[in-house]
């Protein structure tokens, strides 16, 4: 009697497994395989196994042409804008930009950390001082002129604060420099510190020459940004109490975008909600088995040359399945089972 009622049991467990399996081949959810494709992403990946402060209003923006003799008004105090420039061209803090196109967009990756891409140009090209707070943006190291001699912020500091000097330098996310190469119609912050405060000048000379005049209240410690509106050297210091500031030196190039990586692969995903530890042949030679790669449960990535016909075909769990099909180079398929 044993003997019968374990083989009843035996076939009513086969019968319930036929069922299912027809059920799930009925509402197409297991025994069924659609291919997708897309392009390869521009970073080469396959699918694999503004601080709140308040400001003071501007006073004044003006534009002249700087000429040969001119000089800011000094019955004002205020120093030489044409000899202050000649004095840091003469001392070689001050160099021309590459123009080849391949130095400057190396250039361009070494000082990324200093510029973001802007959506669109700002209403200013300069924007009012805001206040800061020191120990917020306190950079580790000082980079000075297009040599980029670095020393230790501490030990710039300590000789700063001495000779009570008024500082500008371009903000980056772990070091300040006084020089940097960036894109057209990226944005930047320069940071201007100032013992005494009060109000001053901002001034920028134009690569042909132009110089840009803006009158702004300084704070002790200021934000100020810039938009970088025109391919060429940009010169800038501000001037407070007669004071003048060094300078620092922005290099505008023309964006050129990066060139697309050429692939010679497709990415091949296999993907499925259910189905778990099949295994994946290409060609009738096995590459791998779910679960064992490291990839998202039900996923396995493989890469296959690219250009030519291949042989896809996966099985387990009394599933299989097999395509003869084209790939691509440079795209990414995924069969979802």
């Amino acid at each position: 009697m044993k003997w019968y009622l374990a083989i009843a049991f035996l076939i009513l467990l086969i019968s319930l497994s036929a069922a299912v399996s027809e059920k799930k081949l009925d509402q197409g959810e297991s025994l069924s395989a659609s291919w997708s494709e897309r392009p390869l992403s521009s970073g080469g990946s396959s699918i694999s196994a503004d601080q709140q402060s308040k400001t003071k209003g501007v006073t004044e923006v003006s534009s002249l042409q700087l000429l040969p003799n001119s000089l800011v008004d000094q019955s004002a105090g205020q120093a030489s804008v044409q000899s202050i420039a000649q004095a840091y061209q003469s001392s070689g803090q001050l160099s021309g930009s590459d123009s080849n196109p391949a130095s400057s967009q190396a250039a361009l990756q070494k000082f990324s950390q200093y510029y973001s891409s802007a959506a669109q140009a700002p209403e200013d090209q300069i924007t009012a001082p805001l206040e800061i707070d020191l120990g917020e943006v306190q950079p580790a190291t000082l980079y000075f002129g297009a040599a980029q001699k670095a020393v230790p912020y501490t030990q710039y500091q300590s000789y700063a604060l001495s000779i009570g000097a008024n500082s500008l330098w371009i903000s980056g996310s772990s070091s300040w420099t006084q020089y940097a190469v960036v894109p057209l119609g990226s944005s930047l912050r320069m940071i201007a510190s100032s013992p005494a405060a009060g109000y001053g000048t901002l001034y920028e000379i134009y690569p042909d020459g132009n110089l840009d005049i803006n009158s702004f209240y300084f704070y002790p410690y200021n934000k100020i940004g810039f938009y970088a509106d025109e391919v060429g050297q940009h010169q800038l210091f501000f001037n407070i109490g007669g004071q003048p500031s060094n300078i620092i030196v922005i290099e505008v190039v023309p964006y050129q975008s990066p060139a697309q990586p050429v692939y010679d692969f497709a990415a091949v995903t296999i993907s499925s909600s259910w189905l778990r530890g099949y295994n994946i042949y290409v060609d009738g030679s096995y590459l791998a088995t779910e679960g064992t790669t490291g990839g998202a449960i039900g996923s396995v990535t493989v890469n296959i040359p690219g250009d030519r016909y291949h042989n896809i075909a996966i099985d387990g769990s009394g599933f299989t399945f097999s395509d003869y099909k084209y790939f691509k180079a440079g795209y990414a398929y995924q069969l979802t089972v």
